[in-house]
């Protein structure tokens, strides 16, 4: 093979400007015959959020809040109102104790009942037994009270029949039925019947002793019963309600 044959001609600047345009101009048609791009969709308030707490620095911060601040929180309140409900409860044990020494005096003079008149040694005798009652009375209620004060931080409104109110009504009716058997035992004693004259400077003639005990214990059954079962309730839904 000859020097001449393995030799390529040159181009000329016309054959060359020929080739560059029909380059240029298939570059052109693959461009245009290719589909169109979809634009990319923008991104939703909610991806966004959720890369933002994706972030490890996010992650820590919101973990330590939780720990520090929300977790005691909850903790504190729970364990207040866990507190609230055991003293809650303690008062209506004691309230059932203190309603229950009503019953004790009542059925204290039962026996008596069937006396027309008492003399100065069972008078005394019956004096001293409800005396220890009534002191068992005054501590029980001086419990109650105590304990009642968790209850007057939650008062729906100042109409609404609170604790603390049903507490001292209650307390004063039983103290009504308390003094009826005290002027009962008393008229038993000074109202003679089958003696000449009366151990007592006053009296009154006119008393009867099964009359009045039935008096009260039409009194007993209604603060004793009802009055103890409405207070109780109360109490009972309170707790409910914690």
């Amino acid at each position: 093979m000859t020097k001449e044959a393995d030799e390529v001609p040159e181009l000329s600047e016309s054959e060359q400007a020929k080739i560059r345009a029909e380059v240029r101009y298939a570059l052109i048609a693959a461009r245009e015959a290719r589909p169109p791009e979809a634009p990319a969709a923008p991104r939703g308030r909610l991806a966004q959020v959720l890369d933002f707490l994706s972030n490890g620095f996010v992650l820590l911060l919101v973990g330590s809040l939780i720990t520090s601040v929300l977790v005691p929180d909850f903790q504190r309140r729970y364990d207040n109102r866990k507190q609230q409900v055991v003293l809650m409860q303690d008062c209506l044990a004691q309230f059932l104790l203190y309603s229950n020494t009503l019953w004790q005096e009542y059925y204290a003079v039962l026996p008596l009942t069937q006396r027309v008149e008492i003399d100065e040694d069972v008078y005394l005798q019956y004096v001293s037994r409800i005396a220890e009652i009534k002191l068992r009375r005054y501590d029980a209620y001086a419990k109650v009270v105590a304990l009642s004060v968790v209850f007057q931080d939650d008062a729906a409104a100042a109409a609404t029949p609170t604790v603390d109110k049903a507490l001292k009504d209650y307390a004063i009716r039983l103290n009504i039925v308390s003094a009826s058997i005290d002027r009962w035992l008393t008229g038993l004693y000074c109202t003679p019947t089958t003696r000449s004259h009366s151990p007592c400077a006053q009296f009154d003639p006119t008393f009867d002793a099964f009359d009045e005990h039935a008096k009260i214990k039409a009194q007993a059954v209604e603060i004793g019963n009802r009055g103890t079962d409405d207070v109780a309730a109360m109490i009972v839904r309170r707790i409910n309600q914690q």
